[in-house]
């Protein structure tokens, strides 16, 4: 490269302006290098050349930072010489924005000590990134030092990014995978969430949870929901089943929004992070972003996976796409990361909720890479992909004897397998598509994955041999790539490039988008092309050949680069059903409406229908084959084993048996300390039903019992206090159940739910008694107190029901005390007492206690009068007012603090009437 002209290699919508004359060039050039005598080693020069050149021509060049793809600020391992050279000063180090805040991020190549005015708060040794407090002039003066790389105070607050459980597997057919491979369940794996603390004793995640030392002081709804998605048990509720439910899940405080360290990850065995939180939005490949890129890098099998963000209708404000609405709204410079993986969501039919972000990343690469559902937050879309990859890696290890499975094989594997939502074809908001579990997993099953290594220059190439009938074939490459250095634009370090020959010497390209600022542009569909910006790249064939060669050259390449590829196609003229399988339930988590789903290379229409009998069939509609999912609102109440199926022509395909069911209802009859009795209404068709209760991890059977009521002996065995009860049909196959309960918490005591008293004016006093169960019980005996005895007003011994109200039709004028006798049929009896009230129809009112100590208060009780409130006076011996003040005619007090002995009068002025009486005060 000494003594050559370099060429330029400029990105249209980058818009650079470049004259040797300007007065620094984006504030950090200082003058023009003409003669390799004015090298020196100790500085740093702008020099313009492309990447490919740089890596193929001279390896004395060390790259510090790219300002774009023609020019990159670099250091000198030798004196050379340039055509095209310029001196910089330190400034190109710094970036810093006007804020209040006092911290900063430095990069450094080596240790960074304490100095004065300086405090180090965090240090990243993994990352060679420090997080210091101090002055700005202080900091400042770091850029001098040549081992200080990078300054900021871009400093940001992680925000999560959803509330709500939002449990659905179906659209990304994890499902299918319950289904067919229940022992398919992260058994072998574990997660780590990071952001605050999961409640480790959510019953959905119980003795599951390994300590890191990482965590959070704060436990957080948040957290657990997003530990629920990826692997809840469904101890719960169907709710709470996540999607790899025997996981292993571990926490990490997410308050500085950086990665954790290596040996971290390498000590808890951890390869999948979730990240479904977001940082204040800023376009560009900051500290974090760096951090992130460069955790994956020094840990083969991390893949970190990150929400999108729910900012979908904000503009950017900074980078190239500022001003520009409906793109480019990403949530943090951790989202523009290579080497994770960023998810957005669709809804249930694959539509983009308008709260989701959009990409692209702040140099134009494609971002989101996929979708998955949510209705309500992108936090739980990469959840579920979170969960999916956790399968996919326990899958990879039974098939590798324990061997981890590369994170750039997960992203190929998961991108590939991602099925075309939204606009046609790869774009900005969907990226490659929505995420399909099933068919990821058939991937890797099939073995329809390999790698290989290139170096610069080099092209490594793999046969690739399809069936007669396949059509839609599909070739990902993907690679962890190095990572940039802040402010790098672009952020790629290492080139690859895909293509696909087929036996006439063909040449297929990869899909790439127009990245150009401007809406237009960013909203064209994709065109093949060669790709220099993403670390993936992809290849679809509608209707391919047979045979073809698949090629990965390394254009430009430092040293030598892994990559992974996975492929699948389609066969003509096939149908498979997705949803329902033999283990699911209609409706879908007690829903008003359910979707039938299946994958299908038919057109044209189909026949749906279904049958409790295999004999008698009843047509839901015919519906367009290319939808892959058709709504079935208000199932009928059901309650039974149902099978559908497609009639397409001649040829008809079914589903397995499935349910239509609503969940049960369950309470607690009595808890009676040595005894608990458990109930519930019957359900239609079931022949017996279990009871679980909660063990160690999971619900375990306890009971199988044909009744709709179950007594618990001696209760104090148990180490929970949680039950769920499932009805079963004649075939064995469970109904919904209930969600799980705790018995303790149900408000019954031993029999009894509540007694209490409610008064109908000139009708009397009810006592309403809610018993847990009637069952035992001969009768009851409703009492009222009168002078200190109680005496029986009536008895119930027709229990027909566990709620009863009974009348007292004759209650006394003022107070009114009442209690009720259950007496079971083995002569024991329990007593109620359902404490006081007051009723007045006769008399306009009663005050007490009379007589009444001086200084306590009285007590006045009133009937119902038109003129609310009366209005209560009290007058002394002499004739004087003392005392006035209005009254409601519950209770009442009226105070006599100040009263000497005697007698008093009141009188209470209602209804345009004057009731008198005398009260003596002691």
């Amino acid at each position: 490269m000494r003594g050559i002209v370099l060429s330029l290699v400029m990105i249209v919508w980058y818009h650079i302006s470049f004259s040797q004359n300007e007065d620094g060039w984006r504030g950090f050039t200082k003058s023009s290098v003409s003669d390799e005598s004015q090298i020196s080693l100790e500085k740093f020069y702008l020099i313009e050349a492309s990447k490919e050149e740089l890596f193929a021509d001279d390896p004395s060049i060390e790259i510090l930072r790219s300002v774009d793809q023609s020019h990159h600020i670099v250091r000198l391992k030798e004196a050379v010489e340039f055509e095209r050279i310029w001196e910089v000063n330190n400034q190109w180090k710094l970036n810093l924005i006007d804020s209040k805040n006092q911290q900063y991020y430095i990069v450094s190549e080596s240790s960074l000590q304490v100095m004065d005015g300086l405090k180090i708060i965090r240090e990243f040794p993994d990352r060679n990134t420090y997080l210091v407090e101090g002055k700005l002039q202080d900091v400042e003066r770091l850029s001098d030092r040549p081992d200080i790389l990078h300054i900021t105070n871009k400093v940001f607050e992680p925000v999560t990014e959803a509330r709500v459980i939002d449990m659905n597997l179906n659209p990304n057919r994890v499902n299918k995978i319950h289904h067919n491979f229940p022992t398919l369940n992260g058994i072998t794996e574990t997660v780590s969430v990071q952001e605050n603390q999961f409640d480790v004793e959510d019953i959905d995640l119980l003795n599951r949870s390994i300590p890191s030392g990482l965590e959070s002081e704060i436990i957080d709804n948040h957290a657990s929901e997003m530990a629920t998605i990826i692997a809840g048990a469904g101890n719960s509720f169907i709710t709470g089943q996540g999607v790899a439910i025997r996981a292993s899940l571990t926490s990490s405080d997410f308050a500085d929004a950086m990665p954790d360290a290596d040996n971290d990850y390498l000590n808890l065995n951890i390869n999948i992070q979730n990240h479904s939180y977001g940082i204040e939005r800023a376009s560009e490949y900051g500290v974090q972003t760096r951090a992130f890129d460069l955790s994956a890098f020094n840990n083969k099998y991390l893949l970190h996976i990150f929400s999108s963000g729910n900012a979908g209708q904000e503009i950017p404000s900074d980078g190239i796409y500022a001003g520009i609405e409906g793109f480019a709204n990403l949530t943090g410079n951790i989202k523009m990361t290579k080497n994770s993986l960023v998810v957005g969501s669709v809804d249930t039919v694959g539509a983009v909720p308008a709260f989701v972000s959009r990409g692209p990343a702040y140099d134009g690469r494609v971002k989101p890479e996929v979708v998955a559902y949510s209705v309500v937050g992108s936090s739980n879309s990469a959840a579920l992909v979170s969960g999916v990859s956790l399968l996919l890696h326990q899958q990879y290890g039974e098939d590798n004897i324990g061997e981890d499975m590369p994170s750039a094989l997960t992203k190929a594997i998961l991108i590939n397998s991602a099925v075309d939502v939204g606009a046609p074809g790869l774009d900005f908001i969907t990226g490659y598509g929505n995420i399909n579990a099933w068919r990821s997993l058939q991937t890797l099953q099939n073995g329809q994955f390999d790698s290989g290594t290139v170096a610069n220059g080099e092209t490594e190439t793999f046969a690739l041999n399809l069936p007669a009938n396949a059509i839609n074939l599909k070739v990902t490459l993907c690679w962890t790539d190095r990572a940039a250095n802040v402010n790098d634009f672009p952020a790629l370090v290492n080139d690859l490039d895909l293509r696909l020959i087929d036996g006439s010497m063909n040449t297929t390209l990869p899909w790439v988008l127009d990245a150009s600022p401007n809406i237009s542009d960013l909203s064209k569909p994709a065109t093949r092309g060669i790709d220099n910006l993403n670390n993936v790249e992809q290849v679809t064939i509608a209707n391919p050949e047979t045979n073809y060669t698949i090629e990965i050259e390394g254009s430009a390449v430092s040293g030598s680069q892994e990559f992974f590829i996975a492929w699948q196609y389609d066969i003509e003229d096939t149908f498979e059903w997705d949803f329902p399988t033999g283990s699911d339930n209609m409706p879908y988590n007690g829903e008003t409406g359910s979707y039938f789903r299946w994958t299908t290379t038919r057109s044209g229409t189909g026949e749906l229908s279904y049958s409790t009998d295999e004999i008698n069939w009843i047509v839901l509609d015919d519906v367009n084959l290319a939808d892959g999912y058709w709504r079935w609102n208000n199932p009928p109440n059901i309650n039974d084993e149902v099978k559908a199926r497609m009639v397409i022509g001649e040829e008809t395909f079914e589903t397995d048996f499935f349910t239509v069911s609503e969940p049960l209802s369950a309470r607690v009859g009595f808890n009676c300390g040595d005894s608990l009795m458990l109930k519930w209404k019957p359900s239609l068709n079931a022949v017996d039903y279990t009871v679980y209760t909660l063990g160690n991890e999971t619900l375990e059977e306890y009971a199988t019992v044909s009744d709709t009521f179950l007594i618990i002996p001696n209760t104090l065995t148990f180490n929970s206090s949680r039950f769920s009860i499932q009805p079963n049909l004649p075939s064995g196959k469970e109904l919904l159940g209930t969600p799980t309960f705790d018995y303790t918490q149900q408000g019954v005591g031993c029999f009894v739910f509540s007694f209490f008293q409610t008064v109908a004016l000139d009708t009397g006093i009810y006592l309403n008694l809610t018993l847990g169960t009637t069952y035992g019980i001969e009768e009851i005996i409703f009492e009222r107190n009168e002078r200190s005895n109680f005496i029986e007003i009536g008895t119930v011994n027709s229990l027909s029901s566990e709620q009863f109200a009974f009348l007292d039709d004759s209650p006394n004028q003022g107070f009114n005390e009442h209690r009720a006798t259950v007496r079971f049929i083995n002569g024991e009896e329990l007593m109620l007492t359902a404490g006081t009230t007051y009723y007045l129809t006769e008399i306009p009112l009663r005050i007490f206690p009379n007589p009444v100590l001086s200084g306590d208060f009285l007590t006045i009780i009133t009937r119902e009068f038109e003129e609310r409130t009366p209005l209560l006076e009290l007058i002394d011996d002499r004739g004087a007012l003392i005392h006035s003040q209005r009254v409601e005619g519950n209770l009442d007090e009226v105070p006599t603090e100040g009263l000497k002995s005697g007698i008093y009068f009141y009188r209470l002025i209602a209804d345009g009437e004057i009731y008198t009486g005398r009260i003596l005060v002691r």
